[in-house]
């Protein structure tokens, strides 16, 4: 396969350490910047420019410093040097309006023409001027494709240069998000810094804003080590970023690596004038434009630094180890015992549960009659805390559009007989009949989804397993509209080391409390396959990660490590169970047993004396400037409490005498016709946050010996998997179980009326037989459970309070 072709880069800069880092990481990728683009405020005097008005630069060197969440305007005279630095041509426009919208989230705003192209500081939202400036710079360089900035942990800037640069059909670029917690060999968040140093950044301080420093520092060099561990211990003593997250510094970078460089910024001596404002901030104000010392072409190499700069590794320590050991295993069906024993005892244990329970006579079907056409009536659930919309489809054999619209439009109806809007929606599941119908599919569902964090998405081709002429079908959670205010969400579309870009109308996650009074969060994530997040390409495709089972070991622990980072930055504790999807029928089994094979071992407690993973001492604190002013942190503000371990194991405890060596979550794996990217495996889940969690087993204790049944519960949400064995359990005793597990559960009620309220999903090749359960269906292929044990039958039930 060939290589990805390289973007071409519209770099956005503000003078800043992080977007010129940023700048340099797309060049280590391969990538070609094209063009730089700055915003520049207006001269004190001067009322706010008319959108189309482009100036090379401010004519006012004393034009003041906006104290901007969104751009950098300190030292903002020195930019128009780095045209001649680089060697790129470089575009400027004065900053309209002001922070209208002040939301974390950014969300485009509805602005007639009049509006767009005649702004004021009361209703035009500074971010929007991004657009002309850009518009400006695309119609020079119409072949640019891609957008950079250097956003390390701030939602407010990410989410707002997403915006701008979806709008333009630019791909967005942030190379350095969530960079302090991937894999590098960081002592602390300051490797960042260091990192900088080691690829020749230099990076001066020209505004101080925090209790720790003061003017003092003005003009330093912040990729100093000597300067690095003053930041340190004002930062240790104050409180705060080393990072200069919180707004606690800003800085203007004077020279990088030569081959990139061409030249060094130069501020005479005397030339800088320091001024102090309110609450301790200082900043320099430069009295001459300042200049660029010029090095010879013949005295660099041009891709020397590439040697030097460190990129984030692609596995975290825990996924590294698991892929390592993930190598010397096999996969055929005769070694699974060796690979997994808790594999053999519930298989002997399986088989010999047939002995023990008498089974209803089992009907083969009659030959002389024809198979029966089945389909699938819409179920709708609703519970004090979700509304569950199953089964949705459209009329049998119409055209592909018209099931897609009719599907969507039951579901918005749905949506609206309960008073909830597309906004409400929490997660969706779309079985397609071919995942060529997923291009026309994405087109029509993005439309019901205008505004910031779409619900969690995961899709899937089912083929024939679908009813006969049915070709979409969609299935939904959503809150109830008195918790419209707790959902939350997280939303990441910007390509990075960190995660899978969001690429379609879906969110990495969504959050919801499980119960009005109480701290535990359901987080519902998004369906993952294993991309690598850099280049967004399948694990794989390069032809360098191997190929058969030794290669779909690697994408299944890929496509597992970012739901781990998902759910550890939605700071899920633990999972309620997981789902793995696998394609390709001749290795399916393998594959089942390989997927179940990593959910196990990431359950697995670390051993005696050995810390459970943890953030490392001295990590960025996550707070950004919105964070600081509307989060109400205080420019003082101490770190939030730390994210928790995952799996916590100290906030689980096991309901059966198990130990530890129990406490995996609930597992299926589901053979389906394709998942999206053509991939071989995708991960569907839900985790709980701030819980409490128990956990029990019944494999080996069931009173009928032929289910395997495992429950993990919290504070108003509990969470039951079910496996019926294809080898123990005959389709009548399955049916009869589920109608007893489910039916008869939602018309009499489970322990007292405690858990009425239930939703429950049955994954089963054999959908006609079960079509009267009044659960959410997902036809397959083929189903396992834990052990890689073949299922004819999982059943998942999420109860709630």
């Amino acid at each position: 396969m060939s290589p990805t072709p390289p973007l071409q880069v519209i770099a956005l800069i503000s003078g800043g350490k992080d977007s010129f880092f940023s700048l340099l990481h797309c060049l280590a990728n391969n990538h070609r910047v094209v063009a730089l683009a700055n915003l520049y405020p207006s001269p004190p005097s001067s009322p706010s420019p008319n959108a189309q008005e482009c100036q090379d630069g401010p004519s006012d060197l004393n034009s003041s410093d906006l104290n901007s969440y969104m751009y950098q305007t300190v030292g903002h005279t020195l930019i128009p040097l780095y045209a001649t630095a680089l060697g790129i041509p470089l575009y400027r426009q004065q900053i309209a309006g002001t922070a209208v919208d002040s939301q974390k989230d950014y969300s485009a705003p509805a602005m007639t023409p009049t509006e767009a192209y005649s702004p004021n500081a009361d209703s035009y939202d500074e971010t929007e001027s991004l657009l002309p400036l850009l518009r400006r710079v695309l119609a020079d360089h119409p072949h640019a494709n891609a957008l950079s900035a250097g956003a390390i942990l701030s939602t407010y800037q990410r989410t707002r240069i997403e915006s701008i640069a979806l709008r333009l059909g630019l791909i967005p670029l942030a190379y350095l998000w969530q960079y302090p917690y991937l894999p590098t060999p960081l002592p602390s968040s300051a490797g960042l810094l260091r990192d900088m140093a080691a690829v020749g950044l230099d990076a001066r301080i020209v505004k101080v804003a925090s209790g720790g420093l003061d003017d003092g520092f003005l003009w330093e060099n912040v990729c100093d080590e000597r300067v690095i561990r003053r930041m340190e211990k004002a930062v240790g003593r104050f409180g705060g970023s080393v990072l200069g997250e919180g707004g606690e510094y800003e800085t203007v970078v004077v020279r990088g690596p030569m081959g990139v460089w061409k030249g060094r910024l130069v501020v005479r001596d005397g030339h800088k004038v320091i001024r102090n404002g309110e609450g301790g901030e200082s900043w320099l104000e430069f009295t001459e434009e300042g200049t660029v010392t010029m090095v010879a072409e013949s005295e660099v190499d041009p891709d020397e630094w590439k040697q030097r700069i460190k990129t984030p590794g692609l596995w975290d320590a825990r996924f590294e180890s698991l892929v390592e050991e993930l190598g010397t295993m096999s996969w055929d069906e005769s070694e699974a015992g060796a690979n997994d024993p808790d594999a053999e005892q519930l298989i002997s244990a399986e088989e010999s549960s047939n002995q023990e329970v008498p089974q209803p006579p089992h009907r083969p079907p009659d030959p002389a009659k024809p198979p029966q056409p089945w389909c699938l009536p819409v179920l709708t659930t609703i519970t004090p805390s979700l509304n569950f919309f199953s089964n949705l489809t459209a009329p049998a054999f119409s055209p592909l559009t018209t099931q897609i619209a009719h599907s969507l439009d039951i579901l918005r109806a749905l949506l609206r007989t309960h008073d909830l809007t597309p906004a409400s929606l929490l997660s969706t599941t779309i079985l397609l009949r071919s995942m060529a119908s997923f291009p026309v599919l994405n087109t029509m569902y993005a439309a019901l989804f205008p505004h910031p964090h779409p619900p969690a998405r995961a899709t899937l081709a089912c083929g024939a397993a679908l009813p006969p002429g049915v070709n979409i079908m969609l299935s939904a959670v959503a809150i109830v509209p008195t918790t419209a205010d707790q959902r939350q969400g997280l939303h990441v579309q910007s390509r990075s080391y960190w995660a899978p870009a969001n690429i379609g109308p879906y969110s990495q996650a969504i959050s919801v409390r499980a119960h009005d009074a109480g701290a535990t969060r359901l987080v519902y994530v998004a369906g993952q396959i294993p991309l690598v997040p850099a280049t967004m390409e399948v694990l794989g495709a390069d032809g360098r990660s191997g190929a058969g089972m030794a290669l779909f070991a690697q994408q299944a622990a890929l496509a597992l490590q970012h739901q781990w980072r998902i759910g550890a930055e939605m700071r899920v504790g633990w999972w309620a169970g997981a789902v793995a999807f696998v394609a390709g029928a001749p290795d399916a089994a393998q594959k089942a047993r390989a997927a179940w094979w990593c959910w196990r071992r990431m359950h697995e407690p670390p051993p005696a004396g050995e810390p459970e993973p943890d953030d490392e001492d001295g990590l960025a604190d996550g707070l950004d400037a919105w964070d600081r002013k509307y989060g109400g942190q205080g420019s003082f503000a101490t770190a939030p409490a730390p994210a928790p371990a995952l799996p916590d194991f100290a906030s689980a405890t096991a309901a059966d005498d198990g130990g530890d060596e129990a406490l995996v979550p609930g597992f299926f794996a589901v053979q389906v016709a394709a998942l999206p990217r053509g991939c071989a495996i995708e991960w569907q889940s839900m985790g709980l946050a701030d819980a409490t969690v128990a956990y029990g087993s019944s494999a080996l204790r069931d009173s009928a010996r032929s289910r395997v049944c495992t429950v993990t519960s919290a504070e108003g949400v509990a969470v039951e998997h079910v496996g019926f064995p294809l080898a123990t359990c005959s389709e009548a005793y399955v049916l009869e179980q589920c109608v007893q597990r489910v039916n008869h559960r939602r018309a009499a009620g489970e322990d007292g009326g405690r858990w009425r309220d239930f939703h429950a999903t049955l994954y089963t090749a054999s959908v006609g037989a079960f079509c009267g359960i009044e659960a959410q269906l997902v036809p397959c292929e083929r189903v396992w459970g834990a052990g890689g044990v073949e299922l004819r039958v999982g059943l998942v039930v999420q109860w709630v309070r």
